[in-house]
């Protein structure tokens, strides 16, 4: 409102030199217009600008939430506008008569004017906006052609860099297994160095071994024993292997012998030898006290071979066997209703062997 009343008040104050500069202006209307209806024209024109401003002002600025009171005065002064408007028409009507619609064209040609530069402007902006636009396009197509560079030199570097640790890798795992060939080498080496001390400590012994069991020798002291009766339950079958047969005659103390007796038939010894042997002589010891008579009939096996009997009475038997006698259980068995007690069982022979194993005598 302050702006249109002092714009008003600027109209009324022109002079009338200065509504004489501005008549050139109104001559398109070829209109012969006195000072006060040029004022009354200028006063439509700034009445059309203050409207202007307005409309302007409204569509540019949102409009903020107002108290009541500021609406009620907004309300008034647009009522009061209105009939300002309204008696501004009414006093234009009065004046110019049937040149307002005249006056009306001028307005509606700058009005024109107005749109066209308007649309100029549009244009210039559309112009500006497009060279924008293409230059963006430009930037944007520089960018992605950097970019595809730089994703290339990317890719490149990254190329680079696995074919590089690929090499290091391959160089390593060559590495690798040419410690372990050698590794492998040094251990076959040392496996064959050690291979060989154990076969020639095996050797070695296989030889003792081979020597030992080819050695004729003792075989039956301390071996397992059974015999089918203790005579008193004191003289075991233990005692025919226990390597005692001195010529005492204590035979319950010092020198015990093994002892069977009593009206049954079948009496029988057995000591097992605990292996596959080659039988070369049996030894056969009668107690030394007395009583040598009573062991009179006992046959001496090697498992199934005969090897011979007592006969007569003496104190040492020897049964030499014939050749490939094997054996694993000597038996002593007595055939006749007679008792069996004897100081000392010894066998002698070669081995363990392997059963079906050719021996050369």
């Amino acid at each position: 409102k302050q702006w249109y009343q002092r714009r008003v008040r600027g109209v009324h104050g022109l002079g009338e030199a200065q509504l004489i500069k501005l008549s050139p202006h109104f001559s398109h209307l070829q209109l012969s217009l006195t000072s006060s209806e040029m004022k009354v024209m200028l006063l439509q024109i700034t009445l059309l600008s203050w409207f202007t401003n307005v409309l302007c002002a409204q569509s540019d600025v949102a409009p903020d939430p107002a108290p009541t009171s500021l609406r009620d005065e907004v309300a008034a002064l647009k009522e009061q506008l209105r009939e300002e408007s309204l008696n501004l028409r009414e006093e234009m009507n009065s004046l110019f008569g049937d040149n307002l619609s005249n006056l009306l064209l001028l307005q509606v040609i700058d009005l024109i004017k107005e749109v066209k530069d308007m649309q100029g402007l549009s244009q210039v902006q559309g112009q500006k906006i497009e060279d924008m636009e293409s230059k963006l396009a430009e930037k944007i197509e520089g960018m992605e052609s950097k970019l595809v560079e730089g994703f290339k030199e990317l890719e490149t570097t990254q190329a680079e860099i696995n074919k590089k640790r690929e090499s290091k890798l391959i160089e390593t795992i060559e590495e690798m297994e040419s410690r372990l060939v050698d590794n492998i080498e040094v251990a076959e080496s040392k496996l064959s160095n050690d291979m060989r001390q154990v076969g020639s400590k095996v050797a070695k012994v296989d030889n003792k071994i081979e020597v030992r069991r080819s050695e004729l020798r003792l075989i039956s002291q301390q071996k397992l024993t059974w015999q089918n009766s203790t005579y008193g339950g004191k003289l075991f079958s233990e005692y025919a292997v226990d390597g005692v047969y001195t010529g005492s005659g204590d035979i319950w103390g010092l020198n015990p012998i093994q002892h069977m007796g009593g009206n049954q038939r079948n009496f029988m010894l057995i000591i097992d030898l605990g292996g596959f042997f080659k039988i070369h002589m049996v030894k056969v010891w009668n107690r030394a006290d007395c009583c040598q008579s009573q062991s009179l009939g006992v046959m001496v096996y090697a498992d199934e071979e005969l090897l011979g009997s007592l006969n007569e009475a003496k104190l040492l038997y020897d049964f030499k066997a014939n050749d490939h006698v094997y054996a694993r259980k000597i038996y002593l068995k007595q055939g006749i209703p007679n008792w069996l007690n004897l100081r000392e069982v010894q066998v002698f022979g070669t081995g363990p062997y392997g059963e079906g194993e050719e021996i050369d005598t």
